[in-house]
């Protein structure tokens, strides 16, 4: 494999920094921050034994973080808290329906830029998303081994 300039490289960053800016700043409905969303979503699509540790690691952000968000998604009451049953140091999450509506909401919002994207480029998103994908995959691959 040729190796690339750093000049290049800085290139290819700004590129990827104005995609994720251009798909993530559109009109959103003030309800949600984008880490309160996220973990919101993480507790919808696999709702069973979420612990905050377990939402942590799933989604690399750092504990406190993880923490600050749970407290702020527990009072809006987007969030419920149950005592682990195994860990009484721990506790269960899982999503209210106020969780879901304030989701779903703010996700329709912020899809549309990804639906647009798809409509546009066809067979070639289904591609870039499963390189990010495996470009993701590789990146939790070597931090995880201590590159």
């Amino acid at each position: 494999m040729k190796e690339i300039d750093w000049l290049q490289m800085i290139v290819y960053h700004q590129e990827l920094h104005r995609f994720s800016r251009t798909l993530l700043t559109q009109e959103q409905t003030p309800s949600l921050t984008s880490s309160e969303r996220e973990l919101l979503a993480r507790l919808y699509l696999e709702p069973l034994d979420n612990t905050p540790l377990a939402l942590s690691r799933s989604s690399g952000m750092k504990k406190e973080a993880v923490s600050r968000c749970l407290k702020k998604l527990c009072e809006k009451n987007c969030i419920q808290k149950t005592k682990h049953p195994q860990d009484e140091r721990s506790y269960i999450l899982s999503l209210t329906s106020l969780g879901e509506m304030e989701l779903r909401k703010d996700y329709e919002a912020i899809l549309q830029p990804l639906y647009d994207l798809w409509r546009n480029m066809g067979d070639e998103f289904e591609t870039l998303l499963h390189l990010i994908c495996k470009a993701n995959k590789q990146t939790d691959d070597d931090y995880k081994g201590g590159i």
